[in-house]
């Protein structure tokens, strides 16, 4: 299918036409929501937009919270001091102070380091947490499941990266206005009820207002490279069938490639940058290209198919195909448009392998967000510190190496 390459079909150009002439130029997020979404959700809007414009305009300057929700807890930053119990209870959509972000410690898997240790002290410890130990045995599965390997590289070093950001269903969220519950709003917008209906269930199967599910299919292992370049949009990894037995799930790899007139305001008709035959991405970081090797030491592909497989679909049950659904979906429009990060992300928040047994994104650090929902929600936060990646060079093209054999992904 061509509009897996970021090809519009001929029904969707006629659509995205009919939806410009009726509302003008809209902010870049909205522009690559257009490029993804149902075809008969693009319809509707075009209804809306022939009754009121205006309502259709000020809808699509909210896409940019969209994004910047999922994309938020992607920043290898959290709290490394312990929450009190009001921080852990408190939802997405709450009041907050504001709170320092601090630089995450990288660890192997030895015992927590003394002054964090001493930190937690204080008050009741996470990592006593039933649900924290949930979490990280849930991961422990997972790496064993993909025989502690990348599932796309095959190398050996190697992150378990959630598909559902894992600081999005740590706490609860009781107010129905709250950023967790108009998330999921806006995305019934761009899909059918029943298709976000399916992907809420999958995570949040209590409702919306509970802690969602800490499991095993939340869970894909990667390499350290790799899970920099999926949380960036450098590339998006489309479901595309499991076995009856759901013992064996077939991915497909698609690098995305962001457009290189990015504008405030974009003509719905500009067409997106085509993926077919990509084997890097440019475009995803400030410097260089990115690639990715298969074991063999031949760079990855678009459209190439990866197979997962597992031995034990009860107890290491595959990758969600609903997540990984919901996720291809939003991938392709960060990789369109650019990822709303108001800071340079470094290996990803979304990784267990910081502190064995504690994951610090657990904590949840919705504040940010929270601020931004309450005053302009086109204006980023200025108070955000900015943190980078140790060594900027291991996922650049230059850096050609992350497969097999080189024991790590942390290239000089």
């Amino acid at each position: 299918m061509m509009e897996d390459f970021n090809i519009p079909s001929n029904e969707r150009i006629v659509l995205l036409k009919a939806l410009q002439e009726e509302i003008g130029d809209v902010p870049p997020y909205f522009w690559a929501f257009c490029q993804v979404c149902d075809l008969q959700a693009l319809q509707k809007l075009i209804d809306i937009a022939r009754i009121s414009p205006v309502i259709v305009r000020i809808f699509a300057t909210q896409a940019f919270t969209t994004i910047l929700y999922w994309t938020q807890s992607n920043q290898g930053t959290s709290r490394v001091s312990t929450p009190n119990t009001t921080q852990l209870k408190r939802g997405l959509g709450s009041s907050s102070t504001t709170s320092p972000l601090a630089k995450r410690q990288k660890t192997t898997d030895s015992p927590v380091s003394p002054p964090l240790a001493d930190k937690q002290t204080t008050t009741s410890s996470p990592i006593s947490s039933p649900s924290l130990y949930r979490s990280k045995a849930a991961s422990d599965l997972a790496r064993d499941r993909g025989h502690h390997c990348c599932v796309l590289t095959g190398d050996s070093v190697i992150e378990v990266a959630h598909i559902y950001p894992f600081c999005r269903i740590s706490t609860s969220e009781e107010n129905i206005f709250g950023v967790r519950h108009m998330f999921w709003e806006y995305l019934k917008n761009f899909w059918s009820e029943e298709k976000v209906a399916a992907w809420k269930a999958e995570i949040f199967p209590r409702g919306l207002s509970e802690i969602g599910d800490k499991k095993v299919d939340n869970r894909i292992t990667l390499s350290t490279t790799a899970h920099i370049q999926w949380n960036r949009g450098a590339f998006a990894l489309k479901p595309i069938s499991i076995s009856d037995e759901n013992t064996t799930l077939k991915v497909q790899f698609l690098w995305q490639k962001k457009q290189t007139d990015i504008r405030p305001t974009m003509n719905l008709m500009t067409t997106p940058i085509s993926t077919e035959n990509l084997d890097h991405n440019e475009g995803a970081f400030d410097y260089g290209y990115t690639t990715l090797y298969c074991p063999g030491g031949k760079a990855i592909k678009s459209g190439q198919i990866f197979e997962l497989k597992t031995s034990d679909p009860i107890k290491q049950p595959l990758p969600s195909f609903k997540l990984l659904e919901l996720k291809w979906a939003l991938m392709r429009v960060i990789g369109m448009a650019g990822a709303a990060f108001p800071y340079e992300p470094s290996s990803g928040g979304d990784s267990d392998e910081d502190i064995p047994g504690l994951n610090l994104d657990e904590v949840g650090d919705t504040s940010v967000l929270s601020d931004i929902l309450q005053g302009n929600p086109l204006e980023l936060p200025c108070e955000v510190n900015k943190l980078r990646a140790d060594d900027p060079k291991h996922y650049t093209g230059e850096a050609k190496r992350d497969r097999v054999g080189m024991g790590s992904d942390y290239v000089a």
